[in-house]
């Protein structure tokens, strides 16, 4: 979904949203039907703007805050409904009768909003480290291609034409757009990705090579020095990967391996000389272990160990 405003009829900015079919209908219709009665939560909701817009979301903040409205009403409804429903085919008491279809409107509500809420802010976490991971070594490839002869604008030219998909090069296929679509110039389009920019680092790079073209200093050296530093960071967090992995695989043989088998063991003995533990059988215990504890623990250590993975 792209954003881009359109004018209606009557002169009104409209929002284009660009995507897929039914995304691209359902927030031009939430926007179209909900924008004139939505500016107290355009105010209220004016944090998500700036994620919304470097998060990559192709969609501008007031489709996205009046699908978001929307969503959530429908969810509440949905909610409701299912609500009636089993108040009148459970035997409920009257009380529970009544708050059963409130208390799920206010659930279903709440959870979709909520999710919504944090999806920008998601979207945007995801983009910075992929673009993190990215920058050190397209910076040395900006650093070669200058070193050949080849002005600021070829070179990022040449970068945005890279076959690759990475999403650092898709912000310089960006930049490119800029120059060529809108006629900005080469500081006017840096300056626009560094807006847009998920990440603090990307946006430095960038602001660093603004300052370097204005001040007519040499952005060869420039690249170069900084393809150096990018580098030096990539291997140190290369470094503290592979510490914090090591302790990660401690965690997972001492958690998941040696204290089950201990747990395990110790019941056994238990069970010898008592068949309960604390009015609980040692037989449930000892599944709790192997049913519950270990297959919790090895998604808790997998989901660690992605979260902390380099992407690339």
């Amino acid at each position: 979904m792209s954003a881009q405003n359109t004018r209606t009829k009557n002169g009104k900015s409209k929002p284009k949203v660009e995507g897929g079919g039914f995304s691209r209908s359902y927030y031009r219709k939430a926007f179209f039907t909900l924008d004139p009665y939505m500016g107290r939560f355009y105010k209220v909701l004016s944090s998500l703007e700036p994620k919304i817009r470097k998060s990559g979301m192709r969609l501008t903040y007031q489709a996205y805050v009046c699908g978001m409205i929307l969503t959530t009403a429908i969810a509440a409804v949905v909610g409701a409904v299912v609500g009636v429903l089993l108040a009148v085919l459970l035997p409920f008491s009257l009380g529970d009768r009544i708050a059963l279809p409130f208390g799920l409107a206010i659930l279903a509500g709440g959870v979709l909003f909520g999710y919504q809420f944090i999806s920008p802010r998601l979207k945007l976490s995801g983009r910075k480290r992929k673009l993190d991971e990215e920058l050190a070594f397209v910076s040395g490839q900006m650093a070669v291609l200058s070193a050949s002869g080849m002005t600021p604008s070829k070179v990022i030219r040449e970068i945005a034409a890279d076959d690759s998909n990475s999403l650092i090069i898709q912000e310089f296929r960006k930049i490119v757009r800029d120059m060529n679509l809108l006629g900005m110039d080469l500081t006017q389009a840096l300056q626009e990705a560094r807006k847009r920019s998920a990440s603090d680092e990307f946006a430095a790079f960038l602001d660093g090579m603004i300052s370097t073209a204005n001040s007519g200093a040499d952005i060869n050296q420039y690249l170069i020095k900084q393809s150096k530093s990018l580098m030096n960071d990539k291997r140190l967090k290369t470094k503290q990967f592979s510490e914090t992995l090591g302790i990660v695989a401690e965690m997972y043989t001492t958690l998941l391996v040696v204290m089950p088998l201990i747990l395990i063991i110790l019941f056994a003995v238990m069970g010898v000389i008592s068949g309960s533990l604390g009015g609980i059988s040692i037989g449930l215990l000892i599944e709790l272990v192997v049913y519950v504890m270990v297959p919790i623990g090895g998604i808790a250590i997998m989901v660690m160990a992605d979260g902390i993975m380099p992407k690339r």
